[in-house]
This record gives structure tokens, C-alpha cells and sequence, in this order.
């Protein structure tokens, strides 16, 4: 899988719905043939010859020093929008919301993570 953010946009469209992620160390395929056909189905869709939003889409991990650390550790999909409450602007996540000050900010460009200041 060259290209992270399809790969992380296919396990979180795929995990809900069951499919067996489980890959051979390898060759990274997967050993369950229904969920190599549902990649292949996702990356002929969302691949550079399928139908791809305009511009990136921004991820957030939760920085060590915020409260929500305990969370997790790795990026996830965000979009910044008006605050539930207080000023929780980045909704996305386990926890749903969080504020600025709890996340750095990341995109994804060929497959390298690049943080936002």
C-alpha cells in the first residue's frame, strides 16, 4: 500500500463494517480474499483514476501533554468546525471534539506526514 491516507481512509471505512484486516507481513496483502476485493473496489474509487475531493484532508493527534493524551496515539480525519461548546473546534476522534491546544495538526502528501504549525 503506497498511499497512506487511502490506506487509513479504507481500514477506517472497513473495520466497521467487519472486514478482516489482517495482512501478510510480506507482501502487505490481505489474506481474507472479501476484503482484498473491497480494497481493490475502494482504491479503484478513491485512487488517482476515481473520484477524489478537492484539496487534503487535515488530520490531528493528540498531543502527550493534553488531557486527552490517554485516548490514543495515532492521526485521525478531523475537520475544524463551530464549537459544541467552549472552544472545542476540532471535531473528529475518539473523544469526538477536542480544542486547538490539545492536537497537532497534520496532512498527508504521497504518503509522507507532513505537521502543521
Amino acid at each position: 500500500m503506497l498511499n497512506l491516507e487511502l490506506a487509513m481512509a479504507f481500514e477506517d471505512w472497513a473495520k466497521p463494517r467487519g472486514y478482516d484486516m489482517q495482512r501478510n507481513p510480506a507482501d502487505q496483502q490481505f489474506y481474507n480474499v472479501e476484503t482484498r476485493a473491497a480494497w481493490l473496489g475502494f482504491e479503484a474509487a478513491h485512487g488517482p483514476d476515481g473520484c477524489r475531493p478537492y484539496g487534503q484532508q487535515l488530520y490531528a493527534v493528540i498531543k502527550k501533554s493534553s488531557q486527552y493524551a490517554h485516548q490514543g496515539d495515532k492521526l485521525f480525519p478531523v475537520r475544524v468546525a463551530a464549537a459544541p461548546y467552549g472552544d472545542y473546534i476540532v471535531h473528529g476522534g475518539v473523544g469526538g471534539v477536542y480544542r486547538k491546544k490539545d492536537v497537532d495538526f497534520y496532512v498527508i502528501e504521497d504518503g509522507k506526514q507532513y505537521r502543521l504549525s
